[in-house]
């Protein structure tokens, strides 16, 4: 399994790739890199040429970029741009020309006669024009396919340029021993094949890539959110400057249509923000003083300042780009069996032919060499190693980006295939089943103690906790004053604790204080709210009641997830009346209560070992161990950095709902996933089947070579288009 935020702290680049054109090269580039002692990581995206690599200690970019030279490729920190293919040069032309040559092969008055001296040079004439074509109009198949060849390195251009060579080789042979000797071979030239080949699989190639281009379309939604121009206020004035110049502290003014370019707070005014591309809210929010603002939002009606905090590769939604880049490198364990199928197709496919050419030739009953030289081509063109390749990163790009869209960060691919099989979800409580805005609903504290005193010291623990009924007792002690704590410590499962004027102080669970307190022990109470004590050392000194309601769509998700045949159960660090209580609201019936981190890992793998596949839902500092633990982690997207960050799906909009539309994405994706490649398996196996020519002696099937260079493309662009019923998810 991929750890995304390891990967971010490693020292890593990323670069971009030119020649990459199949499953093939990119297996050759990922191996090649990874026996580099600096290198600890490689993986290369197929759909868009970019390569991830992760270093041990230094960054040696250069080391990197002439490996990838070795094996015939470019590789760049810059941008490159490919040269795409030309309709009218790289298709029609040769198409065409192709096209025209059979037609004059077919007419009785201008069929060659090679025996003469016309008709030989004639046979010359086409030779040279149609060699001149192949050049012109496949030089990077050629370059492509002989670096593959020379370097043992194959890849789908070695197959291509091996078939169109041998057509184009064997047809210069035939005119030429026609002519000068007496050496009987069938007087059928490929001239006119090598060149429809040619430009049908350029044909093909172009379809691929606007069809890959649309597998992107999410990604580049995503990017194209930023505006190429702000407007700041500089010297009381509005200044028009490019959005990459911003940098923090910036105040910018938004008007209404107007998008974000950075993440800030707002400073003044106010706006209804459209976070839809972002978050999947559909609703615009109001933002007003004082609110976080995100790069990207739109800004439906209103207008403010704001000031930035954020800019570039920190902002939210760059995060979420990486996150979403990162993921669709991440290998489910079907893009294992299709990277070792990649592997070894090539050299496969090179002995089939050799092998079927060979039982042609010695056994075919005439036409020996014709029929060796047709059935070598037909079975090199018709084998597409793309489209076993594309079957998985096409699946995971367009699912991935999809869910993007949707507020569903897959961060994690490899754990997808756990969805199809959830026999139980385990649910956090607060911020994940409740709305995790929770307010005081009672105070109480000991006799002997002073309000103010006890405020001033709840307020000076609790700035330093992540924990969600920390807000609330922020926001109830907003007034009091903050003196210095010393030795303060974050105990997940118990608490905080820290020093305040030479005296301990904790703040802690009522399972906890239950087994510290000997003093005010009457302040331990046991009802429907989420209860929160503070001792000093084993002395209570308040108890603090919360509540957080149930968000409005919880009964439903859960109700939903039962429907799916799927058990639900809570797991909370609140006593037992505030979790049944929740439960009985949302319609829970397994209940455990007062847990801690290591009790809610402990049940996990209690479940893991009675052979239930596990998921799980939080969104707290506490639950990560247990998103990790879990078959398939899902976080809250309002949680906390570390549990986005352990979780292989984040859901950006904090709607439990959306546990729902992940899961039946997973499953979307792994079933697409597996339609491509076992799909694609079939497919090419079949038409390998064909091409040999195995069936002539009973049903007198024999492909042509022209036929199978388009059933070659088709295999590619089906998958692809496949893979794009998932925009519709």
């Amino acid at each position: 399994m991929i750890d995304n935020h390891k990967l971010q702290q490693q020292e890593s680049s990323e670069f971009n790739l030119s020649g990459v054109k199949c499953a093939g090269c990119v297996a050759k580039i990922q191996d090649c890199l990874l026996k580099v002692p600096d290198i600890n990581y490689a993986r290369v995206n197929l759909l868009d040429k970019t390569l991830l690599v992760e270093y041990k200690l230094h960054k040696n970019d250069q080391i990197v970029i002439d490996e990838i030279s070795k094996l015939g490729f470019e590789a760049s920190l810059e941008k490159i741009t490919e040269k795409s293919i030309n309709l009218w040069s790289s298709i029609v032309l040769p198409l065409v020309f192709g096209s025209l040559l059979m037609i004059l092969g077919m007419l009785p008055n201008l069929m060659l006669n090679l025996q003469t001296s016309s008709g030989f040079l004639l046979g010359v004439l086409y030779a040279i024009m149609s060699l001149t074509v192949i050049i012109s109009v496949g030089k990077h198949i050629i370059t492509s396919g002989w670096l593959g060849l020379r370097t043992l390195n194959f890849n789908m251009h070695s197959l291509i340029l091996l078939g169109v060579s041998s057509a184009w080789i064997y047809s210069s042979l035939v005119v030429v021993l026609s002519y000068l000797t007496n050496f009987q071979l069938i007087q059928h030239l490929y001239f006119e094949s090598a060149l429809i080949i040619l430009g049908l699989i350029n044909l093909g190639a172009y379809i691929e890539e606007r069809a890959k281009h649309s597998t992107t379309e999410a990604i580049r939604g995503l990017m194209g959110l930023i505006p190429l121009q702000t407007t700041i206020i500089q010297n009381n004035q509005e200044v028009l400057i490019d959005s990459n110049l911003l940098r923090t502290d910036f105040i910018v003014k938004i008007r209404p249509g107007e998008q974000l370019p950075a993440d800030g707070i707002i400073i003044s005014g106010y706006g209804y923000l459209d976070e839809s591309m972002l978050t999947g809210e559909s609703l615009p929010i109001l933002h007003s003083q004082d609110s976080s603002v995100i790069a990207g939002s739109i800004n439906t009606s209103g207008s403010f300042l704001y000031r930035i905090n954020q800019v570039g590769s920190n902002t939210v939604l760059a995060k979420i780009i990486q996150l979403v880049k990162n993921a669709q490198l991440t290998k489910p364990k079907l893009a294992k069996l299709a990277d070792q199928v990649a592997k070894i197709f090539v050299p496969i496919i090179l002995c089939i032919a050799s092998i079927s050419a060979g039982a042609w030739y010695f056994y075919a009953s005439s036409n020996n060499v014709y029929h060796a030289i047709a059935i070598f081509m037909t079975v090199l063109l018709i084998a597409c190693p793309c489209s076993v390749g594309l079957a998985i990163p096409v699946a995971l790009m367009v699912g991935i980006g999809r869910g993007a869209s949707r507020g569903i960060l897959i961060q994690d691919a490899s754990v997808l295939s756990y969805a199809d099989k959830l026999d139980i979800i385990v649910l956090d409580k607060t911020g994940t089943i409740t709305q995790g805005k929770p307010t005081v609903v009672n105070f109480e504290i000991a006799d002997s103690e002073s309000k103010e005193d006890i405020l001033s010291i709840l307020k000076s623990l609790e700035q330093y906790s992540e924990h969600h009924l920390a807000r609330a007792i922020m926001n109830y002690a907003e007034h009091a004053k903050i003196v210095d704590v010393e030795s303060f410590e974050s105990i997940t499962g118990f608490g905080i604790k820290g020093v305040i004027g030479n005296k301990k102080y904790a703040i802690t669970s009522q399972a906890q204080a239950i087994k510290l307190a000997k003093t005010n022990t009457e302040l331990l109470n046991d009802n429907s709210f989420s209860q929160v004590y503070l001792l000093r050392e084993d002395i209570i000194l308040a108890r603090i009641e919360i509540m957080d309601p149930p968000k409005d769509d919880s009964p439903k998700a859960i109700d939903a997830l039962y429907k799916r045949g799927i058990d639900v159960m809570m797991l909370t660090g609140d006593n037992y009346a505030s979790a049944q209580e929740c439960a009985k609201k949302v319609g829970i019936t397994k209940i455990y209560a007062t847990c801690t981190p290591s009790d809610k890992i402990a049940m996990i793998k209690q479940l893991q070992q009675q052979g239930k596949i596990v998921g799980f839902v939080g969104d707290g500092v506490n639950d990560a161990p247990s998103l990790v633990q879990a078959n398939l982690g899902i976080s809250m997207g309002g949680g906390t950095d570390i549990a986005n960050q352990s979780a292989a799906i984040v859901l950006m909009k904090n709607s439990l709902s959306d546990v729902n539309y992940a899961i039946d994405l997973a499953k979307k994706i792994n079933q697409n996933m597996r339609q491509n490649l076992f799909g694609a398996f079939i497919y090419n196996c079949c038409a390998v089947i064909l091409a040999t020519g195995i069936l002539y002696p009973w049903w007198h099937i024999l492909l042509n070579p022209v036929v199978a260079s388009c059933v070659m493309s088709l295999s590619s662009i089906t998958v692809i288009g496949n893979a794009l019923r998932l925009r519709k998810v």
